[in-house]
């Protein structure tokens, strides 16, 4: 089996631009706790009108190689 080689620049072009984990130095996935809007029925729910996640430098932020933890601004590429 070949080992995979760690990447040494960010090959991440849209959401994940310029972020990196400072743990582990992983490009991401990374999971967020986001604010979404839901249209809470008796029998579920849905999504709400003109809805979409939202998310910001604040956010709980947790890589998903090592779990680290902390918010989504810890985690910008300093190493580029």
């Amino acid at each position: 089996m070949i080992e995979a080689k760690p990447l040494k620049s960010n090959p991440n072009v849209n959401c994940l631009d310029g972020k990196r984990c400072p743990e582990c130095g992983s490009f991401g996935p990374f999971e967020l706790v986001v604010s979404l809007r839901i249209l809470l029925r008796d029998s579920g729910t849905d999504d709400a009108e003109n809805s979409s996640p939202e998310y910001g430098e604040d956010t709980r932020t947790v890589c998903h190689s090592c779990n680290h933890e902390g918010q989504f601004a810890d985690f910008e590429d300093h190493r580029a």
